[in-house]
């Protein structure tokens, strides 16, 4: 082998390892259970680089990707929406809207979420979040953010102005809601857990058709901390729904409004709430659950506690 072919034997070896896929780090997983994960797609790459490079496929190292950007979700590739409005709900909780081309919607099923990425000095980070707009919105979808004090993509999401691109991938999700699948819905919301029951309770109540009993129960820590409201009093209003509060940090119902006092309990939502919700459906229910990893461990307990088994509740 003379100078020549040894070099370029040597830029091809330094050309295949350039085009190696890179392992993502543990903080690029969002822990919810997608799939597509971002370690099934690395596996996924590599398998292709290897057997492409075992096979002395050239075509890897010609530097032609396509050009082409998706118009539309997809589980595999991350799309950019640009932000069109930032609402600060909360002390820490953010209302975002992003913008949809033209009168196109966003292609999501009630109950399913997708996956944002970020990245902060230089780390990416990744995280699951459910639209809380309604699955037939044109034009925008919107995101109910928690940030925290420490998180790595609460340090993106604060960043964000109106004009900027957030990139996100989906839809993934194991439960996605039918019109009247169950005769009456159970659902237990801490938080930003509320988000995956808005678009469903939506869905609900815009079809005429569709005859599902709900129950909503939002657990907060104060009555100024609980998310849309506007939203939940007017859902209150659909004959087939009910809207109840656990609010672990009010000492007193004399800082509530009159309208929430009755639907309001202080403290924490436990198996004896849980058991007089049950008794009170008018049929027995499915629930589906959503809130931090400790919330949806406890109320899975008290679910069976009172009688549901596990394929009668979801936990999201």
């Amino acid at each position: 082998m003379d100078e020549q072919e040894e070099q370029e034997e040597d830029n091809s070896e330094e050309a295949w390892l350039q085009l190696r896929p890179v392992e993502p780090l543990i903080s690029q997983c969002c822990g919810s259970g997608c799939s597509p994960c971002v370690f099934d797609l690395y596996h996924r790459d590599l398998a292709r680089w290897e057997a492409a490079r075992a096979n002395k496929d050239r075509s890897l190292l010609s530097g032609q990707k396509s050009q082409s950007c998706p118009s539309q979700l997809n589980p595999e590739t991350f799309v950019g929406f640009r932000i069109s409005a930032t609402e600060k709900v909360t002390k820490d909780t953010y209302h975002v809207r992003f913008a949809l081309p033209a009168s196109s919607q966003l292609g999501l099923r009630p109950g399913q979420h997708l996956i944002l990425r970020g990245r902060v000095n230089g780390l990416e980070v990744q995280r699951a979040y459910t639209p809380i707009s309604p699955a037939h919105a044109e034009g925008y979808f919107d995101v109910l953010i928690k940030c925290y004090q420490t998180g790595l993509m609460s340090q993106h999401v604060e960043s964000w102005r109106p004009g900027d691109m957030a990139f996100w991938r989906g839809p993934f999700g194991a439960f996605c809601y039918k019109p009247n699948q169950h005769g009456e819905l159970l659902m237990l919301a801490a938080g930003t857990g509320l988000a995956p029951m808005v678009p469903i309770l939506q869905s609900i109540t815009d079809n005429a058709e569709d005859e599902t009993f709900v129950t909503l129960v939002c657990c907060f820590q104060t009555f100024e901390g609980i998310y849309l409201k506007t939203f939940l009093q007017e859902q209150a209003r659909f004959w087939n729904v009910r809207t109840f509060f656990v609010l672990s940090q009010e000492n007193s119902m004399e800082r509530l409004p009159w309208s929430y006092r009755d639907k309001t309990r202080l403290g924490r939502l436990g198996r004896e709430l849980i058991e007089e919700l049950f008794r009170s459906c008018r049929k027995k229910p499915f629930a589906l659950v959503c809130g931090s990893a400790d919330f949806t461990t406890d109320m899975a307990k008290c679910l069976q506690d009172v009688g549901l088994a596990e394929d009668s509740y979801f936990l999201f």
